[in-house]
């Protein structure tokens, strides 16, 4: 289960660029961000949510794992914690994941409800720019995924919120409405919404097991 987790979680932002550039997307008016600068800070965001799809929690997090002597059992916990950024600054991040394993069924649960907040948090983008995230008021993440022995059966992934970013001398919001979510039938995964203006709209193909 983590492991399927963990491939959706690295295709979704490895294939954040391509995402935000589908379609020839030209920026909007009234903002200095390229489409690819766009994609980059995506593609930031989305990695903090999905570090989590593992089921794994940061330091100090409060809860428990249940898990009898074959590895079946459950997992819940509650965390508020920053999470560093390199090169500086940090993301507090606060909420919940929970889920569930079946050892002998083969088959696992995850959820995640997060609250990311950027605090002076640096992300560098794809040109070589630094660009200063805070949010605006924070971005809130919802993580729900399954599967069975040989494939996943559901997964979702939204991002909605603000932030604020600078660069330079110039600055800006960004607002962040952005799903992944598995293609019915398939091992896909269909992105879709805006960030920062632009069209998000683009499927990855395919999961790997």
């Amino acid at each position: 289960m983590r492991k399927r987790v963990l491939a959706a979680a690295a295709l979704l932002t490895a294939a954040a660029v391509a995402a935000c550039d589908a379609g020839g997307a030209t920026a909007p008016r009234n903002t200095p961000l390229t489409a690819a600068q766009a994609a980059s800070l995506n593609r930031a965001l989305l990695a903090t949510g999905a570090s989590f799809a593992s089921g794994s929690v940061p330091a100090g997090a409060r809860g428990a794992r249940s898990m009898n002597a074959v590895g079946t059992g459950a997992f819940s916990f509650t965390f508020n914690t920053p999470v560093p950024c390199a090169p500086s600054g940090k993301v507090a991040v606060a909420g919940t994941v929970g889920g569930s394993v079946d050892a002998v069924g083969r088959t696992g649960t995850v959820s995640a409800n997060l609250g990311v907040t950027h605090q002076g948090c640096a992300v560098k983008t794809d040109d070589g720019a630094t660009f200063t995230l805070n949010g605006d008021p924070r971005i809130d993440v919802v993580l729900n995924a399954a599967s069975a022995a040989q494939a996943l059966t559901a997964f979702e992934l939204t991002q909605k919120g603000a932030f604020t970013w600078s660069h330079g001398g110039s600055s800006g919001r960004c607002a962040v409405d952005v799903t992944a979510s598995l293609v019915a039938g398939t091992q896909n995964v269909r992105l879709s919404g805006t960030f920062c203006g632009f069209p998000v709209d683009g499927t990855i193909a395919p999961l790997a097991s």
